[in-house]
């Protein structure tokens, strides 16, 4: 008896590890959880090898501490693995290095001047990247196509991914967009609900002085901290910029 539960433990931790190989290989979910249907049946295996062994010697309470543990076990397993197949299902955010990462490629491009709201969807082995990307507003319809064109190219030969790019023109070199971007910039240093502010544009008319420009914030703000924060950046940009309207666009939170 003790030999085959022996003989049960190897060949279910054998093919638990094939499993797990063969689930990292494909990035299978179904296989990662065999994997760990595996792995249990050995461990219980081990337990009741155990109890076995305890019970011969008089300590028959071990097979119920035995299955308590088991019952543990198959218990954090399930939650990791509903864990896992609820994040492919609703998404979870990308790690910094791969914000970092699409963030430098993008702005190795000639003519983008800076990079925001990046988001990053995952489908099975599929990788989708959608970035807006800021350019001078006096480039050419051609122009500005060839560098989305460029940006997207370097994104899905470098990660392997399907990239979407949305420009957005702005005019670096005018004076009014300077002073508000120094402005913000120095509250950005100074609030640490801000993360970034992009896409700065000044809008001149007969009847209409308006700043515009986007903001993101630090994740886990609540929506009443975020209206907040907006308010307050609002107040202070009228009192520095008087007769001009402020819009602000909050980027959303699985945009980086």
């Amino acid at each position: 008896m003790i030999a085959i539960l022996g003989l049960t433990v190897v060949i279910k931790e054998i093919t638990a590890r094939y499993a797990k190989f063969l689930s990292s290989k494909i990035a299978s979910g179904l296989l990662h959880a065999d994997a760990w249907h595996h792995r249990t049946d050995a461990v219980s295996s081990i337990l009741v090898l155990i109890a076995l062994i305890a019970g011969n010697f008089g300590y028959s309470s071990i097979d119920g501490w035995a299955g308590l543990f088991v019952a543990l076990i198959l218990i954090y397993t399930g939650f990791d693995i509903a864990r896992d197949s609820v994040d492919d299902l609703i998404g979870k955010p990308p790690d910094v290095a791969e914000l970092d990462t699409i963030r430098d490629i993008a702005l190795s491009v000639p003519g983008a001047l800076g990079v925001h709201d990046i988001s990053v969807h995952s489908y099975g082995l599929d990788k989708f990247v959608s970035i807006h990307a800021e350019i001078n507003a006096k480039k050419t319809a051609a122009e500005a196509h060839d560098i989305s064109e460029e940006i997207e190219s370097k994104l899905g030969k470098a990660m392997g991914v399907e990239p979407t790019v949305h420009l957005d023109p702005v005019n670096p070199d005018d004076p009014m967009v300077k002073e508000v971007k120094y402005f913000l910039d120095e509250k950005n240093i100074d609030d640490d609900r801000i993360s970034g502010v992009h896409d700065i544009r000044i809008v001149n008319t007969e009847n209409h002085h308006v700043i515009l420009f986007g903001m993101n914030v630090r994740l886990g703000l609540s929506q009443k901290q975020i209206i907040a924060c907006k308010e307050e950046l609002n107040r202070l940009l009228k009192e520095k910029f008087n007769g001009y309207e402020i819009n602000i666009k909050v980027s959303s939170s699985h945009q980086f």
